[in-house]
């Protein structure tokens, strides 16, 4: 999941970059530069990189800023009811303030520059959001290809081996893009694929052998669902699964992903990937691991993609296994269904799977978008930088996720000193204040 953002957090960077500093910036940054001096024996750290300022950062009236995180909402919905006309109308009449930075957190920009570019309407957008859109949009494609190549290149070698295998999450959604329109259209960060228990590990060790290293700590894998993750000279990781989940056992995970399995023949060799009930399943428990951070819009795709295809999917099945216990919190769940139904165009989901809770994903995203435009003199901050600033701005549409889901307020992490957990929940609690007193006085 991590590095799915980090990949999506790169192209905003690179934009950042061609932006050529004030004199003021760069007098302070050779302050800067005197006055510390890099440390001996040690690389020089590399300059922080933000956002463009795109347009102005003031923050502008309510009307605005819910017509321009519901805009954003109806042009990606896949099975929509306003048509290009009326879009192409709302996209002229939006202010684009802070947009930028919500596309970036939701993780949805490949996403929308397709959507724009399929309907037309990327001459309807603001000019200076359009450009920063492309620029991100080409980014992640060019991304994405050299994840497909490490992709290629696992598969032959996995033949080679005579190993039987099922492509996972961006592998599988890259191979099932002609069945699952915009299936591919978000960031792939590594190469995930599905092996049986007893071939993980020694398939994990002939990788190694082919030039692969461990990237990442091994013991922290230790009962994980995953060995740790290998990578090459390219920088893209390889995780190889004797699951899809913690709590699924593997000759489980594998029976269900490989019995109905789509066998795809590509440049690389036979592959396998999952079958649209599986698919939609798993979308639906890497959201759940994720917890409130799987309402993203990056998450969600993931099901609405495979809902809205048409592809058959077993509903009882997954009805069954909601009411299975497998998941920690079915009831999150379910909201969870709720908003990708929504975001599919589903207005009537499968009766086997009860009534879904409501949940007000343009509301939500409304709150995002005003946070954005609250701190819009700190507009160049990153989004997921370290910064008090940009923690704060995720604090604030953490706790807004967590109260739309009658969740507890964030729990300081594990380990932290008394004075601390007193302080994170502190400022937890003054986050959800925040968003309950917007949400009294904003229309839902």
């Amino acid at each position: 999941m991590r590095s799915c953002d980090a990949c999506s957090r790169g192209w905003c960077q690179i934009s950042a970059r061609r932006r050529s500093p004030t004199r003021t910036q760069t007098a302070r940054g050779r302050r800067r530069t005197q006055s510390r001096g890099p440390s001996a024996g040690r690389r020089p750290a590399r300059p922080k990189q933000r956002l463009p300022t795109l347009v102005p950062a003031n923050v502008a009236s309510s009307t605005v800023t819910v017509q321009a995180a519901d805009v954003l909402l109806q042009t990606l919905r896949v099975r929509g009811e306003l048509g290009a006309g009326e879009l192409r109308r709302r996209w002229a009449a939006v202010s684009v303030a802070g947009l930028a930075e919500l596309v970036e957190y939701e993780g949805c920009a490949l996403w929308l520059y397709r959507r724009l570019k399929e309907l037309r309407l990327l001459d309807a957008a603001p000019l200076d959001f359009v450009n920063w859109l492309m620029a991100g949009a080409r980014y992640l494609a060019a991304h994405n290809l050299r994840v497909y190549a490490q992709c290629d290149v696992i598969v032959k070698l996995l033949n080679s081996y005579g190993v039987p295998h099922v492509l996972l999450k961006g592998a599988a959604r890259r191979q099932a893009a002609d069945v699952y329109p915009y299936a591919d259209a978000r960031a792939t960060g590594d190469v995930d694929v599905l092996l049986p228990q007893d071939l993980a590990r020694p398939t994990w060790e002939r990788l190694r052998a082919a030039g692969f290293e461990v990237a990442n700590a091994a013991p922290w894998y230790d009962g994980h669902f995953h060995l740790p993750p290998l990578w090459n000279d390219w920088g893209v990781k390889v995780e190889l699964h004797t699951s899809t989940a913690l709590e699924l056992l593997p000759a489980e995970a594998w029976r269900r992903m490989s019995d109905a399995a789509r066998v795809i023949q590509g440049a690389a060799g036979e592959t396998r990937i999952p079958a649209a009930t599986e698919l939609f399943w798993h979308a639906l428990t890497h959201a759940a691991e994720a917890r409130t951070d799987g309402f993203r819009i990056r998450f969600l795709q993931d099901a609405a993609v495979v809902w809205a295809s048409g592809e058959e999917i077993d509903w009882g099945e997954i009805a069954g296994r909601l009411d299975s216990g497998e998941l920690r919190d079915a009831a999150v769940a379910r909201r969870w269904l709720g908003a990708a139904a929504w975001l599919s165009g589903i207005d009537t989901p499968d009766a086997r799977l009860g009534e879904l809770p409501a949940f007000d994903l343009c509301h939500l995203l409304r709150w995002r978008l005003l946070v954005f435009r609250a701190y819009g003199v700190w507009t160049n901050r990153p989004v997921w930088g370290r910064d008090s600033i940009s923690r704060s701005r995720r604090l604030l549409m953490e706790e807004g996720t967590r109260s739309a889901l009658d969740l507890p307020l964030t729990a300081p992490p594990a380990g932290a000193t008394r004075l601390t957990q007193a302080g994170r929940y502190l400022a937890a609690g003054a986050a959800r204040l925040c968003y309950q007193s917007w949400q009294m006085i904003s229309p839902a």
